[in-house]
């Protein structure tokens, strides 16, 4: 679907209230003895993965008022059209986002009117989140006298179970789909440069004292995104791997922006960095990076990670906001843990001095074709985050993943997030964790499946299935050690139906093996471990 900059809004950025760490996930096919492993026939090893979110397809159709001499300027008819879809995406946004009260940011143990985020509680409510940018002009068909209407897609994320949530008509169709109906405002429209986000958090049709229309939509699941693997091998090419925290400020009294800081900074001597500074106090912002060493695919390369928070810049917000757009563009991987949400960028400051606008980031210096990471950290990134990057003449889904939240965030599992990243055996060599596993640990950490938080990643259609360490070369090797196939998280030494031992690649999917292997799952006893090529003939 091509990518319109048109508009949904949902209002709260809410606060980030409790911080744990994500739990280590169970041994992988790397950790396992790898001269146990064993090729597994086809059909004997189950198809199976379930994620907590799923993406759908919302269409339907609304007139538009124009004259016909409207219609035949293209651009009067496109600001027209932007700004009636806009209005959809908007009241779409307010019927299925979940609501809440307010948050006690001065802890004082009362929501004041001031505290309230939202006033229509009782309305919708399905966990789940509008894509922003994603609405798509299908066509607009009709005439000066008869009137306007306008086809139109927009993308939704939410739970698995979404449609059958939702009021409306289940359809007998392949793949499934719902008919259900949409109320807003009638004639509604809204510029896409001026979102009224107090409307969102006021809007319930059943107190709306004005005219309502109604607009009937049809949700169906989107195809799921096969798994694949993060750019390792592009983040290593040259000899530098290099990761950046960057941490919002929190309004709230218990500053848990300083709170997660800290425990990255702890977390990084737990891996074995050396830190530039002894104490977490003593950590400014020209500190420089956490360093150490590691293996990759039989190469050595430097890691480094930098830690920035919002008290490190007390008299210098302009340098803050500079510096946040310049780490963003110049590492391989990006965190922003911080307030967030639909139309907003990094909330940076208390005084919104340091604030990176979300319009900043279509005219960042990003680097054509570098790939990179960039992980959403705030309350549901879903909306746009990657749309706005998206939208830079330099970024696209072939450059550029990023991880995001549906529903509201709580800052919990970065550090699990960030161990899977920096996962290393005890020999130094740097394990590639692939996705499934890395939004896996995020949603299974407890605070983020109790809250249905549902982390998912963005732009991965084009990554590698191909395990980044995979030694070509030795596939149908003769072998007695995973040592002689190549780097040992990305080969495999397994037994064969001859009674004897072969070299695989590590793969994720059949389609990603090279011509003249085949794919097999490979298993350890009776549990599979995952899957290879292999030399196996036809």
């Amino acid at each position: 679907m091509s990518r319109t900059m048109l508009a949904t809004l949902t209002v709260a950025f809410a606060a980030l209230l409790l911080v744990g760490c994500a739990e280590m996930l169970e041994p992988g096919l790397q950790d396992t003895q790898q001269d146990e492993l064993h090729i597994v026939d086809p059909g004997k090893a189950d198809n199976y993965y379930s994620n907590v979110a799923t993406e759908y397809e919302i269409t339907g159709n609304l007139p538009v008022a124009m004259t016909a001499e409207q219609y035949e300027d293209e651009e009067v008819r496109r600001d027209l059209v932007t700004r009636r879809l806009t209005a959809v995406g908007l009241y779409l946004t307010t019927y299925l986002t979940d609501k809440f009260h307010g948050i006690d940011s001065n802890d004082d143990g009362e929501i004041t009117d001031d505290e309230v985020f939202f006033h229509n509680l009782e309305y919708g409510g399905f966990h789940a989140m509008v894509r922003n940018y994603s609405v798509e002009s299908v066509a607009v068909s009709g005439d000066g006298e008869s009137g306007y209407i306008v086809d139109f897609a927009i993308d939704v994320a939410g739970p698995p179970d979404m449609l059958s949530l939702i009021p409306g008509e289940q359809l007998e169709e392949e793949g499934g789909g719902l008919l259900f109906d949409l109320r807003m405002p009638a004639g509604a429209t809204v510029d896409p440069s001026n979102v009224p986000r107090r409307d969102t958090r006021r809007f319930d049709p059943d107190t709306y004292e004005g005219e309502l229309e109604t607009v009937q939509l049809t949700a169906r699941p989107l195809p799921a995104v096969q798994n694949a693997y993060p750019q390792f091998a592009s983040f290593f090419s040259d000899g530098l791997y290099d990761i950046t925290l960057f941490y919002g400020h929190d309004y709230n009294e218990s500053r848990s922006d300083l709170r997660e800081a800290r425990e990255a900074y702890d977390k990084l001597r737990s891996l074995r960095f050396t830190s530039p500074v002894e104490r977490f106090d003593d950590l400014k912002a020209d500190s420089g990076p956490f360093t150490r060493t590691a293996v990759a695919n039989g190469q050595e390369i430097d890691i480094e990670v930098r830690i920035f928070h919002s008290d490190m810049f007390e008299g210098q917000r302009r340098e803050q906001h500079d510096l946040a757009l310049a780490e963003l563009v110049a590492r391989d991987v990006f965190f922003y843990n911080g307030h967030a949400g639909p139309y907003y960028g990094f909330y940076l400051d208390a005084d919104g001095a340091a604030q990176v606008n979300y319009w900043e980031f279509k005219t960042a210096p990003f680097q054509e074709n570098r790939q990179q990471l960039f992980v959403a950290q705030g309350c549901q990134t879903y909306s746009q985050y990657a749309d706005m990057i998206y939208a830079n003449p330099n970024k696209s889904e072939a450059t550029l993943d990023i991880i995001t939240t549906v529903n509201y965030s709580y800052g919990s599992g970065t550090m699990g997030l960030l161990s899977n990243l920096l996962s290393i055996d005890y020999s130094g060599n740097h394990k590639a964790v692939d996705f499934y596993q890395i939004i896996r640990g995020l949603n299974s950490d407890w605070i983020n499946s109790y809250r249905d938080v549902f982390y998912g990643v963005m732009g991965i259609d084009g990554n590698p299935q191909l395990h980044p360490y995979a030694n070509l070369a030795a596939i149908g090797r003769s072998c007695e050690l995973v040592a002689e196939c190549g780097d040992p998280n990305g080969n495999v030494c397994a037994g064969n139906d001859q009674g004897t031992k072969e070299c695989g690649a590590v793969s994720l999917a059949a389609t990603a093996c090279p011509d003249g292997t085949r794919f097999r799952q490979i298993a350890s006893g009776y549990t599979i471990q995952g899957g290879a090529c292999f030399a196996i003939p036809e």
